[in-house]
């Protein structure tokens, strides 16, 4: 029993050096890739990601590309990331790094993570005619998903992240096709930096109608990052933030009266619950269970 426990707190020591070190290439180094991501049973969608990297996050920038439907783009730009559609109006938000590119999974100090989730190497394969270690990252409760992620010997950049549910079943999948270190890094360089971007959207900190209520579960290790207010094309939305570092969801209220009943919705990864809450509509979003986003609507109390 000693002999195997110590060898799983190898594996895990072992996992954990990896996983940071990917952490660390993912924002430092300059890569473009092609990837492919799609949700159980949906159409695969493609993209074009471009990074140029930085010790230091708001020195980075980058750019993601849609390779099918409309021509949509996002741009990281001095902190910034800005969004520019053919079908709806341009806008910036203060973000440091493109969300639609990798998942937070990505961005960890994953020895933060111990007490939450165990790392597992898997062992090594080959994707995108490239040899990569397969790291399994699992909670350590069942209020919550899990990933494996392929990681590249050469790079240490991700090159494909499984989203697992609780029976480990793929739900998601982001696979890199295409990775190339030698490209026009001043040609994308000189593209960002010419380019004339949207204001940021309005965003404050939170009134009355987020401090009305508390939730009074959350799965273990969740906390709130953020609360604000946000005015979208006439819309004011109350928002809360919560995050354990790898998963992440959002409780919103419209400022609009309450018009359904409970529903939900499942897309890949992603459950979409809505729920009235006295006179408002409250929508919860989040990369969570159907069953962990239920409870915690069922815990929605007022102060």
């Amino acid at each position: 029993m000693f002999f195997s426990a110590s060898i799983f707190a190898q594996d895990t020591d072992d996992a954990l050096i990896r996983l940071n070190r990917m952490n660390h290439a993912v924002k430092t180094q300059d890569y473009r890739i092609y990837f492919l991501s799609q949700d159980k049973n949906q159409y695969v969608s493609t993209f074009e990601y471009s990074h140029l990297g930085a010790t230091k996050k708001e020195d980075i920038n980058a750019c993601l590309r849609y390779l099918e439907g409309p021509d949509k783009e996002i741009i990281l730009h001095k902190g910034v990331t800005s969004y520019f559609q053919p079908d709806s109006p341009s806008f910036s938000i203060t973000s440091s790094r493109i969300l639609e590119a990798f998942p937070d999974v990505i961005y960890n100090n994953f020895d933060a993570l111990k007490d939450i989730y165990d790392f597992i190497e898997l062992g090594q394969t080959r994707t995108a005619n490239r040899s990569v270690q397969l790291v399994k990252v699992v909670a350590k409760d069942n209020d919550r998903y899990s990933y494996v992620i392929w990681i590249d010997d050469e790079t240490d950049l991700p090159m494909r992240i499984d989203l697992l549910d609780q029976n480990n079943d793929v739900i998601n999948q982001l696979k890199v096709v295409q990775l190339e270190k030698d490209f026009d890094k001043n040609e994308l360089a000189n593209y960002i930096n010419s380019r004339t971007y949207p204001i940021l959207l309005s965003i404050e900190k939170q009134k009355d109608v987020l401090g009305q209520w508390r939730l009074a579960w959350l799965p273990k290790g969740f906390k709130e990052i953020a609360a604000y207010n946000l005015n979208f094309y006439r819309s004011d939305i109350a928002t809360k933030l919560y995050s354990d570092g790898v998963f992440s969801f959002t409780v919103n209220v419209s400022s609009e009266q309450a018009k359904q009943s409970n529903q939900i919705i499942q897309q890949g990864g992603r459950t979409i619950y809505s729920t009235n809450f006295g006179h408002k509509n409250i929508i919860i979003i989040g990369n969570l269970p159907q069953t962990t986003v239920e409870r915690i609507a069922q815990n929605i109390i007022q102060k």
